[in-house]
């Protein structure tokens, strides 16, 4: 039995080891956060290319940058994920053909009767005008009386960014939602542009690939950190190394089974649940100090300390309550901790005791204990509580708990302001068919006629067979034998043979989409989505199938659902904890009560100080919630308040280094639990400070 420690450790790596190619470590935390309204917009986002584009801008507006963009282009071409790259904005070929194989559909069309004077009248005027002109003016032969129109575009126009240059841009075909695909295509294009002087590179999904590299380097350290003072903290407090040894091994053990049970039921470990998981162990380290300075590792058996007992039960119910959230990150976290608290309790109070540990010598103090009055610690706290009410604010914006990437943040603005997206809103349309959303596409166009979209090269069939019952009734035959009756008369040679050649022919089944419009429809969880751009000085009005594009204020309502869940979790935890309590203290709730209330009252009067509470706070205050009631528990009617004291400043101690290391975090979200574990034990420290030897 002596050696079972290191056998359960054994064990434990050895399956680790057998399963870890199987055991992905996911470094996207932010996304746990979505709902699944906003999974399926960021989705279609993406499938519509709205974020799967990467833009490169080389300075200056000469022909030079052009050549150097087109050497680029041909480069990006080659590279594997990239199905597209563009540099001018005019129309590509297949959409050149596309337009004049459906021409007579998609043109303007005035359908308004002409008389033989005005067919005469009109070619009289491009007679006249090719006559005395100086250079040559074209004569469109098929349609010489302006039956047909389009709008007039910019040709051979190349993209730009204000103020800087010109600018290419090259569509995704990979996964940019997946950190891998999206971190190889990174390589490619940093690697193939890094001899390149004067370009900004920018795509969307370079935040993911550069951030979550941020966050998995930046978690490592806070582990190998909080790892390193963990160690040392032991080294010097315990001074028994077989048993700081052990406990190592038993840290191990608890990380290890956590990290293959949260493997095995999510089929990944996010990287801050690994970052956290290792700070949630410092928690059960109490039990072990609790054990070690109170003797109970002299006698062999499972050890039964109530206080100890109920401590672990209430910390470990709370991590159970909580692994029922719907929040993903949440949930994995509490299960995370739930399994690594529950595999060192049952080591450090089983297996432990076989260990023949002897009690450490404590020298007794002369003096006697007397407790702080709850009274006055309560009000102290309610005081703090009405004034974090009146001065906090929830900070909804989700991307705020990522790592502040300053120079893709700037360079994201520039582009978008520099591209003119800015001048217009993106608009999400939907609908159950194809059909029936281009038959919104086409209602809405007639609001705003402005609007860009698919609908500009793809009719709806009601609107297709509309337009060639319009062709039909209107008699072009008359027309063409108008024209050339007229036109001989004129001057004009055998010119007009080719009269709105093909227009019989027209039907709707030549129309279809494709990837060069510029425009997509996509499908997803048995919807059909396309994207317009309307511009922003236009008010959209609310219609059903009708939204615009705003997936920040799509997260940040998740963040407010998300918000009132962990509220209504903590709620539950807190009733279960003061059941507990009751159960346990009786009617002499309120010392061990206070363990609760003053470091969160605390906690939320520092983080006035930053003006708003994010999500990440709100449940570090659970993990202080959990830490806190052990050590309320521990101190009420202790008769070994040397050895309690002294186990509570060395379990605050080991959390402390555990926990307090995250504060360190650049992103955001780590930092705020570190941020409050470190402010509550800080005020723990204090009300054991108020119990001192009198």
């Amino acid at each position: 039995m002596k050696h079972l420690n290191l056998f359960i450790f054994f064990i434990l790596s050895v399956i680790f080891l057998i399963f870890s190619s199987q055991i992905k470590f996911s470094t996207n935390f932010l996304e746990v956060f979505f709902s699944k309204e906003s999974t399926t917009l960021l989705n279609v986002t993406s499938k519509l290319g709205l974020s799967n584009n990467i833009y490169v801008a080389k300075k200056g507006f000469s022909d030079e940058s052009l050549k150097a963009l087109r050497s680029i282009a041909d480069k990006l071409q080659k590279v594997e994920g990239i199905s597209k790259v563009q540099l001018s904005v005019s129309p590509s070929k297949e959409l050149r053909e596309y337009y004049k194989k459906n021409y007579y559909l998609l043109a303007d069309f005035n359908d308004t009767k002409l008389s033989t004077q005005e067919i005469h009248y009109r070619l009289q005027r491009a007679y006249t005008a090719l006559q005395e002109a100086f250079i040559y003016m074209p004569l469109d032969t098929n349609d010489p009386l302006g039956i047909f129109s389009v709008k007039a575009g910019e040709d051979h126009a190349y993209l730009k960014l204000k103020n800087y240059g010109y600018v290419l841009k090259a569509s995704v075909s990979v996964d940019t939602s997946s950190a891998a695909e999206a971190k190889q295509l990174y390589t490619k294009v940093n690697t193939l542009l890094k001899d390149h002087k004067d370009l900004l590179v920018y795509a969307p999904f370079f935040f993911l690939v550069e951030n979550s590299s941020y966050i998995r380097s930046d978690t490592q350290k806070i582990i190998t950190l909080a790892t390193v003072l963990l160690l040392l903290l032991y080294f010097f407090m315990l001074r028994n190394y077989r048993l700081l040894f052990h406990t190592i091994i038993a840290i191990g053990s608890s990380v290890l089974a956590a990290i293959i049970a949260s493997a095995y039921i999510f089929g990944s470990v996010n990287i801050m649940v690994l970052a956290f998981g290792i700070s949630i162990t410092t928690i059960s380290i109490d039990y072990m100090f609790h054990y070690y300075f109170h003797g109970d590792f002299a006698t062999k058996g499972f050890i039964k300390q109530k206080r100890v007992f109920f401590g672990f039960l209430t910390t470990f119910g709370v991590f159970v309550i909580f692994s029922f959230i719907s929040i993903r990150l949440f949930y994995e976290l509490a299960f995370f901790s739930a399994v690594s608290l529950l595999v060192a309790y049952i080591l450090f109070s089983w297996v432990f005791s076989y260990l023949e540990i002897e009690k450490p010598k404590l020298g007794q103090s002369k003096h006697t204990f007397k407790k702080v009055n709850p009274l006055y610690v309560l009000f102290i706290s309610f005081v703090l509580f009405g004034y974090s009410y009146t001065h906090l604010k929830f900070d909804d914006d989700l991307r705020n708990l990522d790592y502040k990437n300053e120079k893709l943040l700037a360079l994201s603005q520039q582009f978008r302001e520099g591209l003119m997206q800015s001048n217009y809103q993106t608009v999400l349309l939907h609908a159950n068919t194809q059909e029936l959303l281009l038959k919104k596409y086409e209602k809405v166009e007639k609001m705003y006629p402005d609007m860009q979209g698919i609908g500009k090269f793809l009719f709806s069939r009601g609107k297709c067979e509309a337009r060639l019952h319009q062709l039909k009734m209107y008699d072009f035959e008359k027309v063409r034998e108008t024209i050339r009756t007229q036109a001989k008369k004129i001057g004009f040679t055998n010119v007009f043979e080719h009269l709105y050649a093909g227009l019989e022919n027209m039907n709707c089944d030549r129309m279809h989409a494709f990837d060069d419009m510029g425009f997509k429809i996509v499908k997803e969880n048995s919807s059909y989505y396309t994207a317009v751009f309307i511009p922003k000085n236009e008010a959209v009005a609310k219609m059903e199938g009708v939204e615009i594009l705003d997936i920040a204020k799509h997260l940040s309502q998740d963040m407010q659902n998300s918000k009132q869940t962990i509220v209504k979790f903590m709620t539950v935890s807190i009733v279960f904890i003061v059941m507990m309590l009751v159960f346990v203290s009786g009617i002499h709730i309120l010392y061990p009560l206070v363990y609760i209330v003053f470091p969160l009252s605390v906690v939320l009067f520092c983080i006035t100080f930053f003006g708003k509470i994010n999500i990440m706070h709100l449940f570090a205050m659970i993990i202080l919630i959990a830490i806190g009631i052990d050590y309320g528990v521990y101190m009420h009617r202790t008769t070994t308040q040397t050895e309690t004291r002294t186990a509570i400043k060395y379990a605050l101690l080991s959390t402390l280094a555990g926990f307090g290391v995250l504060i360190f975090s650049h992103t955001v979200a780590l930092h705020s639990i570190g941020l409050v574990i470190t402010v509550g034990i800080g005020a723990i420290f204090i009300l054991l400070w108020g119990t001192s030897d009198r």
